[in-house]
């Protein structure tokens, strides 16, 4: 008998109020992981756009020696028709000759046999807005066919060493004293064609980290 009166049992739900403080630590354990999930946010886009940087350098450079020739690769502002050259630029393009252009004419069909002659072209990480580029001194590295820096001759750019720094549109970057919230990432390019990245936050006279800038 006492087995039957359990087996028709009604199953007891929650009541009104152990949903509502469930839904309360819910709500504050939500609240308080969100400027951790923000940040991690934006050093995934800045890290995915610094990568497809580096990925484009290394393209640009290893066709230089492939084809023996020069070979430019360029921070855009756009992929289509209205693109120019930019340091500020959130997409790349690679293509041939030291005094052949793409500004005016990304959307063009990837061709090494027709100007502006694009050998590759891409969008730096996600294309997302709140990822800030800023290329120093210019937005061009062209190499020639040992793989190292050349004259970039439509713009009279002699090879030096090229800086891009890659940030978030909000929040700081991380510095050497601890300070800020985001993960900044630096690409440096040598004179010698050698393409790095490295994480200014650790840099130093004195720094061992293997992600560090030189100083």
């Amino acid at each position: 008998m006492l087995s039957t009166r359990l087996a028709h049992r009604p199953a007891r739900g929650m009541t009104m109020i152990e949903l509502m403080v469930g839904l309360t630590i819910m709500a504050f354990l939500l609240l308080s992981g969100a400027p951790s999930l923000a940040d991690w946010i934006r050093n995934s886009r800045i890290r995915s756009a610094a990568e497809s940087i580096v990925t484009g350098l290394h393209h640009a450079r290893a066709e230089a020696v492939k084809r023996n020739t020069t070979v430019r690769f360029q921070l855009t502002t756009t992929l289509d028709n209205d693109c120019a050259l930019s340091p500020a630029g959130s997409n790349w393009v690679i293509n041939l000759k030291a005094s052949e252009t793409p500004a005016g004419s990304c959307a063009s069909d990837t061709s090494d046999t027709a100007a502006p002659f694009i050998v590759q072209k891409s969008v730096a990480g996600s294309g997302s807005s709140s990822t800030v580029i800023e290329a120093s001194p210019n937005a061009v590295v062209t190499f020639n066919g040992f793989g190292q820096q050349t004259t970039t001759t439509e713009l009279d750019l002699a090879p030096a060493t090229m800086t891009i720094l890659v940030k978030s549109a909000s929040g700081t970057c991380l510095d050497k004293q601890g300070g800020g919230e985001v993960r900044c990432l630096q690409i440096v390019v040598s004179p010698a064609g050698q393409a790095r990245m490295c994480d200014p936050s650790l840099s130093g006279p004195t720094s061992t980290q293997p992600m560090a800038c030189a100083s």
